[in-house]
């Protein structure tokens, strides 16, 4: 990713090249040729606004990026979360096995099935927890990319559609 002090550079040189080419344009068009000084002066206006869009999608694009850091940070933790759960309850249930080994053997047979029954379902919602995390993950993705993607078409095609 690119800086911010950098994007702030590139955005004061894209000013200044438009700057410019703008005093440029204002002395070539002070000579007395009017359809060409007219081209110009649209061309240079066109510019300018394509500048200035193509500046504030990347900002758009940038905000996007730092939004969905920030929900795959919090997604990570919530699935850091749950894998310590998931950790208790295997410990849990070790020791449990090891409790059972005392036991006769009627009773390790209906305490396992307990321990079963109960860690099965500690590691489903764990499991369907992940699985909602991921798919809203590859969601926010390809929300990001279609976003992106229209901001580019939008933007060309305002520009294409501003042209003479």
């Amino acid at each position: 990713m690119t800086a911010p002090n950098e994007i702030e550079d590139a955005d004061r040189a894209f000013a200044e090249h438009v700057d410019n080419l703008r005093r440029v344009a204002n002395q070539w068009i002070s000579r007395p040729i009017a359809p060409e000084a007219e081209v110009i002066s649209a061309l240079i206006v066109t510019l300018d606004q394509i500048g200035m869009l193509a500046i504030e999608a990347r900002r758009a694009s940038i905000r996007s990026v730092t939004e969905a850091r920030l929900i795959a940070e919090q997604q990570r933790r919530a699935l850091a979360d749950d894998t310590v759960v998931i950790r208790e309850q295997l410990r849990d249930g070790i020791e449990a096995v090891r409790t059972l080994r005392t036991i006769n053997e009627k009773l390790v047979e209906k305490k396992l099935l307990t321990i079963t029954a109960d860690m099965t379902k500690g590691l489903r919602g764990a499991i369907e927890s992940q699985a909602t995390a991921m798919t809203r993950r590859y969601k926010l993705e390809t929300a990001f990319r279609i976003l992106g993607y229209s901001s580019i078409v939008l933007i060309a095609g305002f520009a294409l559609g501003r042209m003479p």
